[in-house]
């Protein structure tokens, strides 16, 4: 008779371990963030992460660390899948608690790759392993192992790995990362210095090396945190935080934003100066106190609680704004900052707990933060991973507390930025009133220097006609207020144009007060080709654009310039543009009008003397003046006009000896030097290309036929 089973084993073969792999994580990102915790989890102070992705199919991934390394027992216990793998583990320095629970982490490698091998050293062995994956094995009763290799294995980082005396290294083929570029690559930095809070690094690094091209050096970078908190409006946090965290956001008080209104015209923003809350501060929250829990062997339990970190409100997630405040704000379709960051026993245990806290407010998506509660995380209570291990388990009593004090907190802040949107929009509305009467005052002024240039009407006619036009502007009609400069010419000729233009910035104006198509500091407005045209156009018959001409032989060949010159030319009167030229026959004839009219070229050179000088000060004043009628409109700050010259005559300067230069403004003189002086012979030299021998002899040979024809 048979003996009775009364125990039969579970097992798995190597397709359920691959599965596995395959449901804990949802890319090869998390994957890695895996494998690096499991370094630090070694004791290790530094691991790094090499990718070759030259062929993304077939990508190389070394990754290694200066841990204990593992012997032939420590072996055994890596293999194991599923077990608590932090029964009898301890920290050798600096309060490190072990990360990994399960004992499952190890599955991110076989989630990456299917062949791969794992080296690893102690002060006592030297040991090599490979696994191959056998999805079609034979042996249907086979599980999966590793095996023990005495081969050459080709190290790509041979010298970084030699340097750790001791360490587990993993290197991993045949990766495939298609569909990760450059910008993927930098998500991966920014996620891998997410994997500890801002407060929690303490001595440990991660050091990246992408390789993305044959000719890329094997360069590791230290990965570093980079959070934009310059861009943050409002931030809380826990006050007796280390002193890092502490010091960065209490220099964050030292910083104002300034919010643009958006309905108003010209530069002026809201100024806001940054608000610091600490979390003891916010009514009715308690982010330390007890709560009571049911241990692995079903007893209830009570355990302290506490939270630490920050959470912060951004002041704009608009990419451009937000760069401007901060230059680290970087949100694509890789990487989103604007996550709560949860963290327990210092690692990332999910990457947005905004997600739980289901608060639909508008202000939410603002809210980025760093936060800590280890109670999640006790040993000896169940573990609240979701199955997936990017979540937790919402119905335990821990996460609701959780919640509940998150709540508060974001609560807190949304509020303080909904007070502040009120009172942005009050003060918008009072200073729109007031730009419409500035704007309405302002163009009473123009009407009245406009009639008053009419000589056959009579002072009383005048009166009169200034009287209904103003009446008129003072009803519905609201007049622009949108004051700015044109400058056309062709970029072949940008010295001169780059001169004005920087000169007047370093003199106030705002980039806003310009339109210019050579300018290098704001390139992306004029990337749509298609809508230039019309941009150029809209702005030549705005009343209030004063067009600057700069024209030469390039400006007169160009039918796109000839265009500009030609639709100012019929919009507007003599005394609303002024006429550059290098030279005058380089002045088309139509725009020539006898004011404001200056070449700028003497004998193939552009001299800053005394012609040039007194013009340009009639000039820059000109623009300025132009500009600041915007300015008195839109109620903005006006801009200083350059002084009036006092340069003594010729004879005078020779009896001194003194140079006139000392006699002109040092700003004109130190943006002439720069952009006119410093290029003036290059920029001849395409004017006036010299001639080869074969073009000299082909201009010879015509003019020996036409003086033939003339002699016939």
């Amino acid at each position: 008779m048979e003996e009775s089973i009364n125990k039969i084993d579970f097992t798995f073969g190597w397709l359920a371990l691959k599965l596995l792999g395959k449901s804990l994580y949802s890319n090869a990102w998390s994957a890695i963030s895996e494998l690096v915790a499991n370094g630090f989890d070694a004791n290790a102070k530094n691991v790094y992460v090499y990718i070759n992705n030259i062929d993304k199919a077939n990508s190389t991934i070394e990754l290694f660390d200066d841990g204990d390394g593992m012997d032939e027992a420590g072996m055994q216990t890596y293999v194991r899948v599923g077990f608590n793998k932090r029964e009898g583990k301890t920290s050798k320095s600096d309060d490190y608690l072990p990360m990994g629970r399960k004992g499952i982490g190890k599955l991110a490698a076989l989630y990456l790759s299917e062949n791969y091998y794992l080296l690893s050293k102690t002060n006592h062995s030297d040991l090599k392993w490979q696994m191959m994956y056998r999805e079609n094995a034979d042996d249907e009763q086979e599980h999966p192992f590793l095996s023990q290799t005495n081969e050459e294995i080709k190290i790509i980082c041979d010298d970084q790995w030699n340097k750790c005396k001791t360490g587990t290294m993993i290197r991993m083929n045949n990766v495939n990362l298609c569909g990760l570029g450059d910008v993927a690559v930098d998500a991966l930095s920014r996620k891998l210095s997410n994997f500890f809070a801002l407060d929690s690094m303490n001595e440990r690094q991660i050091h990246l090396c992408v390789v993305s091209r044959y000719t890329d050096p094997i360069k590791f970078e230290s990965v570093k945190k980079e959070i934009a908190f310059n861009n943050m409006a409002f931030l809380d946090y826990k006050k007796d935080s280390v002193s890092l965290l502490k010091q960065t956001i209490e220099n964050c008080a030292k910083n104002v934003i300034e919010f643009p209104y958006s309905k108003l015209n010209g530069n002026q923003t809201y100024k806001h100066s940054v608000e610091i809350e600490d979390f003891n501060s916010i009514e009715n929250i308690n982010i330390t106190g007890k709560i009571k829990c049911i241990n692995l062997e079903g007893n209830e339990v009570e355990k302290e609680y506490k939270l630490t970190g920050w959470v912060g409100l951004h002041s704009t997630i608009e990419e451009k704004l937000a760069e401007k405040n901060d230059p680290l704000f970087t949100r694509n379709k890789f990487y989103n900052p604007i996550q709560l960051r949860l963290y327990v026993r210092n690692k990332l245990a999910m990457e947005n707990f905004l997600t739980v806290i289901n608060n639909t407010q508008a202000f939410v998506n603002y809210i980025e933060g760093e936060i800590h509660f280890d109670v999640l995380d006790e040993d000896d209570l169940p573990d609240i991973a979701t199955s997936n291990r990017q979540g937790l388990d919402e119905h335990d009593n821990r996460v609701q507390k959780l919640v509940e004090i998150v709540k508060k907190i974001v609560n807190n802040l949304i509020s303080k930025r909904t007070d502040l949107a009120n009172k942005i929009k009050k003060e918008q509305e009072e200073l729109l009133r007031k730009q419409e009467d500035n704007a309405k005052k302002q163009f009473v002024k123009e009407i009245e220097t406009e009639v008053d240039s009419f000589s056959n009407l009579s002072n009383d006619q005048k009166d009169t006609l200034t009287t209904l036009v103003s009446n008129k502007i003072k009803g519905d009609v609201t007049p622009k207020s949108d004051y700015i400069v044109f400058i056309s010419h062709s970029s072949e000729d940008k010295i001169i144009t780059n001169f004005i233009y920087h000169l007047l910035k370093a003199k106030g104006a705002n980039d806003k007060e310009f339109f210019y198509t050579s300018r290098e500091d704001n390139v992306e407005q004029y990337n749509d080709v298609n809508s230039l045209a019309t941009q150029i156009k809209n702005n030549i018959l705005k009343d209030n654009v004063l067009l600057l001409y700069l024209t030469s032989s390039a400006y007169k060949a160009s039918e796109f310039c000839m265009f500009e010159g030609g639709a100012g030319w019929a919009t507007r009167s003599v005394g609303e543009y002024i006429s550059l030229a290098l030279t005058y026959p380089e002045m088309p004839q139509f725009i020539t009008n006898g004011k404001l009219e200056f070449t700028f070229e003497n004998n193939r050179s552009l001299p800053l003397d005394r012609k040039t000088y007194l013009f340009l000060i009639k000039m820059f004043n000109r623009i300025i003046e132009h500009l600041n009628a915007g300015r008195r409109a839109n109620g903005e700050e006006e801009m200083q006009l350059f002084a009036e010259p006092n340069i003594p005559t010729d004879i005078e300067l020779n009896r001194t000896g003194e140079d006139i230069t000392k006699y002109m403004d040092n700003d004109i003189l130190e943006h002439w030097g720069f952009y006119i002086a410093n290029n003036v012979a290059d920029y001849m030299n395409k004017r006036y290309p010299k001639k080869t021998v074969e073009e000299l002899q082909l201009e010879i040979s015509k003019l020996q036929k036409e003086i033939e024809i003339l002699n016939s």
